[in-house]
């Protein structure tokens, strides 16, 4: 009699330590959410240090997003000191939790860094450990019979999907596809891109593959102008260089002469002057962006037509002499101007030959290649019909400055 009611109290004691474990992980859990969230809305408000902290609270409890967070504070330099390598090691440790976003980031970032920064920022998210440790999870208990498994209530989830449902009519209504916003008087003008999937690639660009894009984001209406370069040099950066114009004159011209170096240091400037998350986009974006719904090699139909863009052989006043004003050819279905012709644009991927490989969700492609190469897309003023195609696409060697390229921008919208 003894031995069985010691037995029980052993198997009633384990039971209220696995409860206790169970409610400590959803403590836990709970305010790593709390936490992340207070900082989101710190960030938003403009008060970056006080964002910065709830972040590293959350963090601590092995919250990815508070991490993409940290990694984005410490590479603008907003809350914090700027700092290449914390925002390596925040952006890694965010990647190790499948955070796309943060991996983009990371890899981008590393392009700015030196090697031994580099090998720093991994040692130190090698080494980092959460301080709040996660309790183990309790075992399962032993499985109910079929009868009272059957009697059993469903979980609701009906508040849940309402939740889900809610937030995102207030994403719709906030950022619906097509609506233009531009965030300071000298920054570029921005249209909201729908969500979607499309075939990627082309006759001579393959494998074709389906891409999906599970997020909208924001694209430049405009490739960035003279007027727009020209403000982030005035006001400190991109590196003051002072991009030529080959006297076609500035203002409304797309911007040449700007490397993917460049182009790199004027999102970095955009991003710490707004405290938003300007970036370059994707190969795969660039596309989806180009073709606007369509299938054709153009978003028009099957050929180059006549003043439909500046190329050599559009039929425009300007082919195969020298840029012309952004806007002055018409938008396609998502209201973006200029995607063929005028100027080569930049994107971040790293070449590749070919597709063989390459990410299926619209991420930018920068593993297993040599990065001193960056793709450029759309086609220029020089370039004949066939180079200008949705479908086209070239490489450049990251440092090249020249009259065919410059590039557009993107804001990531949702999370």
């Amino acid at each position: 009699m003894a031995g069985g009611l010691k037995g029980r109290e052993m198997v009633d004691r384990k039971f209220l330590l696995a409860a206790i474990c169970a409610g400590l992980m959803l403590l836990g859990a709970g305010a790593a959410r709390a936490d992340y969230k207070a900082g989101q809305r710190a960030w938003e408000a403009g008060r970056h240090a006080q964002a910065v902290t709830q972040w590293k609270a959350a963090a601590r409890a092995n919250d990815g997003r508070a991490m993409l967070g940290l990694g984005r504070a410490y590479a603008w330099g907003l809350g914090v000191a700027q700092n290449y390598v914390e925002a390596h090691k925040w952006f890694d440790l965010a990647a190790g939790r499948g955070n796309a976003l943060a991996a983009a980031e990371r890899d981008a970032l590393a392009i700015e860094m030196t090697a031994q920064e580099r090998a720093r920022a991994r040692k130190l998210a090698r080494s980092w450990r959460p301080t709040g440790k996660t309790a183990a999870a309790p075992k399962p208990a032993k499985r109910k019979p079929a009868s009272e498994r059957a009697a059993a209530k469903p979980k609701p989830v009906a508040g849940k999907q309402a939740r889900q449902t809610a937030a995102q009519k207030r994403l719709d209504l906030l950022w619906p596809a097509g609506k233009e916003f531009q965030d300071c008087g000298f920054c570029p003008q921005m249209v909201v891109v729908p969500a979607g999937r499309f075939t990627m690639g082309g006759e001579s660009e393959g494998p074709r593959h389906r891409v999906t894009i599970l997020r909208r984001f924001a694209v430049s209406k405009f490739e960035i102008t003279f007027a727009e370069w020209d403000a982030c040099v005035n006001a400190g950066g991109c590196g003051g260089h002072r991009a030529g114009d080959r006297n076609w004159g500035r203002d409304r011209r797309p911007a040449i002469y700007v490397s993917w170096r460049d182009a790199r240091s004027y999102v970095r400037w955009l991003r710490q002057f707004l405290g938003q998350p300007y970036r370059m986009l994707s190969e795969a974006e660039w596309e989806y962006a180009a073709r606007a719904g369509t299938r054709s090699a153009f978003p028009w139909g099957a050929a180059a037509g006549r003043n439909r863009a500046n190329c050599k052989g559009c039929g425009s006043r300007w082919d195969g002499r020298k840029t012309a004003n952004v806007g002055t050819f018409p938008a396609n279905a998502f209201g973006l101007h200029d995607m063929h012709g005028n100027v080569r644009e930049w994107v971040q991927d790293c070449w590749h030959a070919s597709y063989r490989g390459a990410p299926a969700d619209g991420s930018a492609w920068t593993k297993g290649a040599d990065c001193r190469k960056r793709v450029l897309r759309g086609g220029a003023w020089s370039d004949i019909p066939w180079d200008i195609r949705s479908a086209r696409r070239m490489s450049g060697k990251y440092k090249a400055r020249n009259s065919k390229t410059g590039f557009r921008v993107a804001l990531t919208l949702e999370p």
